[in-house]
């Protein structure tokens, strides 16, 4: 009995997967700035932002975002129509299937994204990193974060991703993320972190900055190099 459930084979031809609109991008960090807001002004009890671990700021960005923000008309379009669902350390596996663990911070659902190759890849991966006199933008950011894009571990199917810094002691991506990036030895970058004109910035958050860096693997399928990858980034102030 034949029910027609099968669709055409998408050809690993199609690697990498279509870009993310700016549009999707844009909606979803202000989600992000919405829950921010939420932990900063109303924090839920036995919360301190300012003492919590990585872990612990992140998992509570997480809920506060599906919880609170996420399809509750609170920021326009973050909601049902534009994300089928926010994830938090889902295991994704490596470009290469050598690591099948490993787990992006948050993980963002599209909608209206068929005919991917790979729909177990196909979404906008979030890696969070605390950003302050303790956790150094080269060692922590860079070398513990955007990394992950560019060896393939994490959004290896997709063309961008978004980095969020969790920041203090006035910490700003100008001139720290750029200082970094031109003295790193493992992150290749094309150019270098410029301002996002559709962004605009809060009290609580700077202005978007973009990045785009090569990747250093092939993708199996194709035997073709992944080529490079865009990397926006999100500060949030803790302080």
């Amino acid at each position: 009995m034949a029910f027609g459930f099968y669709q055409r084979e998408v050809s690993p031809n199609e690697l990498p997967h279509p870009p993310i609109s700016i549009a999707v991008f844009l909606v979803v960090e202000n989600g992000i700035r919405a829950a921010w807001e939420l932990m900063r002004n109303r924090p839920r009890s036995g919360f301190d932002l300012l003492r919590a671990d990585e872990d612990v700021v992140t998992h509570e960005l997480y809920e506060r975002l599906y919880d609170d923000i996420f399809d509750n008309n609170v920021v326009e379009g973050f909601d049902r129509e534009l994300l089928t669902a926010v994830t938090r350390e889902s295991k994704l596996r490596t470009y290469d299937g050598s690591h099948l663990d490993k787990m992006p911070d948050l993980l963002f659902g599209l909608s209206d994204r068929s005919g991917v190759f790979r729909r177990s890849q196909d979404w906008l991966f979030v890696e969070c990193k605390p950003i302050d006199s303790n956790h150094s933008v080269g060692v922590h950011y860079c070398g513990k974060g955007i990394i992950r894009f560019v060896q393939g571990d994490y959004a290896w199917a997709m063309t961008s991703a978004l980095m969020i810094g969790y920041v203090r002691n006035g910490f700003t991506i100008s001139p720290r993320l750029n200082d970094a990036l031109k003295i790193s030895s493992t992150i290749r970058t094309i150019d270098y972190p410029h301002i996002c004109h559709l962004s605009t910035s809060v009290p609580t958050s700077e202005v978007v900055q973009i990045s785009r860096h090569e990747r250093t693997f092939t993708y199996l399928e194709t035997k073709r190099s992944a080529g490079a990858i865009v990397i926006r980034h999100l500060w949030l102030k803790r302080d």
